[in-house]
């Protein structure tokens, strides 16, 4: 590497780009074009984590990926042209932030800049405990024995616990540990983000050689923070939560059972549907982006669309819905605020019913849940 690398990698990770990104990015610019095997080599990564990072510099314009032939080979985009379309996609991001930019000093937001890798693990340990509807994690797998307790925990007061255990390159993991730390408990061997997110609001976040004690001039940051805590979700469900492999699922609750959160709902349906039982469902809906009142909607649900457990089926990372039937129309339904789907709910209420061929409103009458 030249001497002027250090600064472009720091540069890199800037924008985004974790160390591992930008030591195989700065690499093939320095190659124009390469295989896999070639690129892995000369960025000291593995051959796997190359082709698991080849469809975020594609999605990002970074290079073209010629796979009509064998081998593989991968070309850098010229720089020019990358910087321009960033330089487009900034201008246009600035003008939709001032839109929308509107700060309300009455609002609480909060930030922290700790130094401590042992306040950090308190921090994360004390978010896990205060949880109260659901915890996105994705922290070293070294890191999970300290917070086993505290996320044993929250699974078993009924929050939705994600949790992606990164390998960093490290030996394997025991899948016996993993084993009731979450209600999805992913393994990654190549290694994400240190990132926790709690309620939609609180949450840290740092680069992971902090916790892991291979530099001193890392930084955490802890935050509470209405807007930036779903952006950090919804970049954690669609980058990293689909590249790891699913090591433990968690019993879905008892029903009938009731939902204010819509994703714990998603949840359990999809762990009962894929069980071949038969779901009706009370539903508080109205159409998606409108001041409308909420009604309820009563049917069973025929699909759903999803991607926290495997086989996602969702074609957008972060997307979440029910397929309902309620016996003279279907409706597709997401949570709060939904975008793809015509119908938002708010809360829903599940039950199994068994299923011999009865109609819609046969199978909602034989639910007690349902009919209260």
């Amino acid at each position: 590497m030249t001497t002027d690398e250090p600064t472009v990698r720091e540069r890199l990770k800037t924008f985004g780009f974790s160390d591992k990104e930008a030591d195989t990015y700065i690499a093939l610019l320095g190659q124009g074009e390469a295989k896999a095997s070639e690129l892995a080599q000369r960025a000291g990564v593995s051959k796997r984590y190359v082709y698991n990072v080849l469809g975020s510099f594609e999605d990002r314009g970074l290079v073209e990926v010629n796979d009509h032939e064998t081998p593989t080979t991968i070309r850098a985009v010229d720089p020019a042209v990358v910087i321009r379309r960033l330089s487009d996609q900034l201008s246009s991001l600035e003008t939709q932030l001032e839109s929308i930019h509107n700060p309300d000093p009455g609002e609480d937001r909060r930030y922290e800049v700790i130094k401590s890798k042992s306040t950090v693990k308190k921090r994360i340990a004390s978010l896990v405990r205060q949880a109260e509807n659901e915890v996105n994690v994705s922290v070293p797998a070294s890191l999970l024995p300290d917070l086993a307790p505290e996320l044993e925990a929250a699974v078993d007061r009924g929050v939705l616990t994600l949790v992606l255990a990164n390998g960093h390159g490290d030996e394997a993991v025991s899948e016996s540990t993993l084993k009731g730390l979450g209600s999805v408990v992913r393994y990654w061997a190549d290694g994400g983000p240190m990132l926790v997110c709690v309620d939609r609001r609180h949450g840290l976040f740092s680069p992971p050689e902090f916790v892991m004690g291979r530099g001193s001039d890392h930084q955490a940051i802890s935050f509470t923070e209405d807007r930036l805590s779903p952006a950090l979700v919804g970049s954690f469900l669609g980058n990293y939560w689909p590249l790891a492999e699913e090591i433990y699922l968690h019993e879905p609750d008892e029903l009938p059972a009731t939902y204010d959160r819509f994703r714990h709902a998603i949840f359990a349906a999809t762990r009962y549907l894929k069980r071949g039982y038969t779901l009706v469902a009370e539903i508080e809906l109205r159409p998606a982006d409108s001041n409308e009142a909420f009604e309820t909607r009563f049917g069973t649900i025929t699909d759903v669309t999803q991607g926290l457990v495997k086989p996602t089926t969702n074609s957008i990372p972060i997307e979440n819905a029910f397929l309902i039937d309620d016996g003279t129309e279907q409706l597709s339904v997401g949570g709060p605020g939904a975008i793809v789907e015509p119908y938002e709910a708010r809360r829903v209420t599940l039950d199994v019913v068994e299923s011999s061929g009865q109609s819609v409103p046969e199978l909602i009458a034989r639910s007690d849940a349902l009919n209260r």
